[in-house]
């Protein structure tokens, strides 16, 4: 299998990767053209060349692999100065280091109409995808996009064992009447968005619940309820406009406030306004 070919099946299956390309190299280089991936656990398949300088590329694609973010690097392969890798050859090297496989994961809670809806239109926006209920007939796999991962369990608790939510996931629950118990067994979880699809009664009812159970309003803050930006929705493909809207405003971190024109904005005729 091709080191490509690898990389392909990572990037499908949402395994953290970095991908090392050599994109210069001059001098007692220990190689001029070469690629190179590398897993967190700093396991490496193909080579760009071995020796101090490869090292030190690994060192950097885990750096790079932990922020998230691709880099580029410059190596020396001098004992001294700038970019010194700590070797005598003489030669030097750039890589590019590209991250791949850390698409945020989004978590359905509930495969009902809404959830359904959401899974659509989130099919697009470089989600990882996976829904879970303990009714078998809300996970039909003809009602989910391509690549949705559906698990069916017992109990949710059950389900969240399996899937240890992170923080890198984004979790919206909403199920047909266990609302109260799987927001209370994903309060331990450190989501990155916790949402609860439900109605102002509901989400007082159980904010009532949780206070009456010694819970202070800072532990209940990760969680949002009711979720969604107020733009009328009614139908399901609606509320996962509204819902998805949220998502992307935290995942994003941005404010979401309305994009008013200003006098810089340009009018329909292309001219200033």
């Amino acid at each position: 299998m091709s080191l490509f070919a690898d990389a392909a099946r990572m990037e499908k299956q949402n395994i953290p990767f970095a991908m090392v390309i050599i994109t210069e190299s001059r001098g007692s280089a220990p190689r001029h053209d070469g690629q190179m991936l590398v897993m967190p656990e700093g396991n490496i398949l193909g080579t760009v060349g071995g020796g101090m300088m490869e090292r030190k590329v690994i060192d950097e694609a885990l750096v790079a692999l932990q922020d998230g973010k691709s880099r580029l690097f410059h190596g020396r392969m001098t004992r001294n100065g700038q970019d010194a890798v700590g070797s005598d050859c003489g030669g030097a090297m750039s890589v590019f280091i590209s991250v791949h496989g850390v698409r945020p994961r989004l978590l359905l809670v509930g495969g009902g109409h809404v959830n359904r809806a959401i899974a659509h239109a989130a099919s697009a926006l470089n989600f990882n995808l996976l829904v879970t209920d303990i009714y078998a007939p809300n996970l039909q796999a003809g009602d989910f996009p391509a690549g949705t991962s559906l698990l069916l369990s017992h109990s949710f608790a059950d389900a969240l064992k399996e899937i240890v939510p992170d923080e890198n996931t984004y979790v919206v629950i909403a199920t047909n009447s266990s609302d109260l118990e799987v927001v209370s067994l994903l309060m331990g979880y450190p989501c990155r968005y916790l949402g609860l699809l439900a109605s102002r009664r509901k989400v007082h009812t159980f904010t009532q619940h949780f206070m009456a159970s010694g819970l202070t309003s800072s532990q209940l803050a990760p969680l949002r309820a009711p979720i969604g930006f107020d733009i009328g929705a009614e139908t399901p493909e609606e509320i996962a406009i509204s819902v998805l809207a949220e998502i992307l405003q935290v995942k994003n971190g941005a404010s979401g406030m309305l994009l008013d024109c200003t006098s810089d904005c340009l009018s329909v005729t292309g001219e200033t306004a």
